[in-house]
């Protein structure tokens, strides 16, 4: 049955908002790299990856830079060719889901190849393909009626097949009442007097009558008419708020106070940094070309906007609770963003990545898919 009106399944939307955000990153970070690709920093990375890698002898820097600019640019077309497949395949276009599912695939290969940290990348292009051809988002591209509504339709009744009812006996041989005509002398010539006065109006009733009275007995309080009774909140989604709230709610701890430090005295602070055996016998700030001034000052920076990033992840993460749909989608999005920042912290951020997977997953569920369907 087709049916241009209904309403975009939620993972259809989840999958291109994903795809999309995905892709924008992408492409700034392309176009970043590719505007400082004649710096010296660019090439000295270049050197050093060749002279790290078996092929050191095999290709020059030139070579290496002039074909890692023709990739780069490749893969900044083929970022800002899935940014506009997103757009179409969420207005329900066919031809740009099969485009956006085989750039999925493709990154995803490529991700993987990348090693380590393409994990998460990869694991996000899967996601974009399963959620693009789950059994909703076929039904709604087909402009069909989702199965649950499908599933829901009562069945049509054969009535040379439907048994006849059975009255019961009561109903079938029961006699009508006989009705007898007052006896006068039992009453002394009149009538029993009436309990209220003629044309007093109707007594008062304690409870209206309702179908719901009927049904379920007096004092009974039953959902609304026509509404069925709302179900508590799944289990998978308490577990994924209380587990998200409370990592977020560590690392926002943990990030604030370094911000918190850093503004109180940033003298001491970048002191206290330079005096790390991490950093003071391996001499990282002359790998990096920083002061202990500077790099106090970069990791300020970075640590206020991962502390914010934990708070979103926190408040979104307890916005579920109130049951809007949108909340979840928001929800994956500060995840997918929280499970970049884990993969660029490794191996500290594992198990925050461990942790945001597993809170995506719980929070898709089809249990908990459904108590978002029937707030609607």
């Amino acid at each position: 049955m087709s049916n241009a009106t209904t309403a975009r399944p939620q993972k259809v939307t989840m999958a291109c908002l994903a795809a999309g955000v995905a892709s924008a990153i992408v492409l700034v970070s392309i176009v970043s790299t590719l505007s400082n690709w004649g710096s010296i920093e660019v090439r000295e990375q270049i050197e050093d990856a060749l002279s790290a890698g078996p092929v050191s002898d095999a290709i020059s820097v030139d070579q290496a830079l002039g074909w890692l600019r023709g990739v780069l640019m490749g893969a900044g077309a083929v970022s800002a060719a899935a940014i506009v497949l997103s757009i179409w395949t969420a207005k329900r276009h066919r031809g740009a889901r099969i485009g956006l599912t085989v750039l999925a695939v493709l990154s995803s290969l490529a991700f993987v190849v990348a090693g380590a940290t393409g994990i998460v990348p990869a694991l996000l292009g899967v996601m974009v393909v399963v959620f693009l051809w789950g059994r909703e988002s076929r039904a709604w591209f087909a402009g069909e009626a989702p199965p649950e509504a499908t599933s829901e339709q009562p069945r049509p009744v054969d009535p040379q097949s439907s048994p006849t009812p059975v009255l019961p006996t009561s109903q079938t041989q029961a006699p009508p009442p006989s009705v007898r005509a007052p006896d006068p002398a039992a009453s002394g010539g009149q009538p029993a007097p009436a309990a209220r006065p003629y044309a007093s109006g109707p007594e008062a009733v304690s409870q209206p009558f309702s179908p719901q009275s009927a049904q379920y007995g007096p004092g009974a309080n039953p959902a609304p008419y026509g509404r069925m009774p709302v179900p508590g909140r799944p289990r998978p989604l308490v577990t994924a708020v209380v587990v998200a709230a409370a990592l977020s709610g560590l690392a926002a701890a943990v990030f604030g106070l370094n911000v918190l430090l850093y503004l109180a005295s940033p003298g001491q602070y970048a002191d206290l940094i330079a005096e790390q055996p991490m950093i003071a016998d391996s001499d990282i700030l002359g790998q990096l070309g920083m002061t202990a001034a500077e790099l106090a000052r970069t990791m300020f920076w970075l640590s206020l906007a991962l502390a914010l990033l934990a708070v979103a992840g926190a408040v979104s993460a307890l916005a579920m609770l109130s049951r809007r749909p949108a909340t979840r989608i928001v929800f994956t999005v500060v995840a997918a963003l929280g499970m970049v920042a884990s993969v660029l912290t490794a191996p500290l951020g594992l198990v925050w990545l461990l942790a945001e997977v597993a809170c995506v997953v719980l929070v898709w569920r089809r249990e908990v898919s459904d108590w978002f369907r029937a707030a609607r």
